[in-house]
């Protein structure tokens, strides 16, 4: 029997860049389907899952969160990549936790679409091998704290925490550099760019001991975000 091709969902109200997506992934040879609004897509879903749903944030009627949040509800197991022509990291971060793998910036970059596209791909492929063998899916797939997005993850959500409360001054010297160094971080944890981990979490370093020196960040605070740092370190094999 032939190997069955993934299934990707591009949505976007913008039929150029549907056509643009669809034509591109149907040269890496994967089965490509779209929708035009939140509303289509979930008919889409409804007759067919998919592997993967390419989502843009910003759509009438039903936007991307709103999509997002009922994919997740009803289709735990498709992975999600949010498309947004906003360099918003609040708005990235919301997506993140919410459940998407990532956050993905027009003009598109293809060579890191298909990193994204290959990781989700992979960690699928490993939860349903582990499932044939006898373990149930949920718990072939490695806990994702353990991993190195897992971790990159846990440090992301804690220094939004960290910096949504901070005074406004604090907030916009501090708080906002130190959620896009993070944020530019888990990107590179998912796309495996060990050297680009390495730079982002040096850059997070910095910003955390100015945030400290300053008195913006406490001590405790500064000793927790330093944890998730070295823990994410380790997970990537660094000392």
């Amino acid at each position: 029997m032939a190997e069955r091709r993934a299934r990707i969902l591009v949505v976007d109200d913008e039929p150029p860049m549907v056509q643009m997506l669809t034509d591109f992934l149907g040269e890496q040879g994967f089965e490509v389907a779209s929708a035009q609004s939140g509303v289509q897509a979930l008919a889409r879903l409804a007759q067919q899952p998919a592997d993967v749903v390419l989502l843009d944030v910003r759509m009438p009627e039903l936007d991307g969160i709103d999509v997002l949040r009922r994919i997740r509800e009803n289709y735990p197991r498709i992975g999600i990549l949010m498309v947004s022509g906003n360099d918003d990291v609040e708005l990235a971060k919301e997506t993140i936790t919410l459940g998407a793998v990532d956050f993905v910036l027009k003009p598109v970059d293809f060579p890191y679409l298909m990193r994204a596209i290959d990781k989700i791909l992979a960690a699928a492929a490993a939860a349903d091998e582990a499932a044939g063998d006898g373990q149930p899916a949920e718990e072939a797939a490695p806990a994702p704290s353990g991993s190195i997005h897992g971790m990159l993850y846990d440090l992301a959500l804690d220094t939004f925490r960290i910096a949504r409360a901070l005074p406004p001054l604090a907030r916009e010297s501090i708080g906002i550099p130190l959620e896009r160094a993070v944020l530019d971080a888990v990107q590179r944890g998912v796309s495996g760019e060990k050297l680009e981990i390495i730079r982002a979490l040096n850059l997070v370093r910095t910003l955390l001991r100015f945030g400290r020196d300053l008195g913006d960040i406490s001590d405790e605070e500064h000793r927790r975000l330093e944890a998730h740092v070295a823990r994410a370190r380790r997970a990537a094999g660094l000392s």
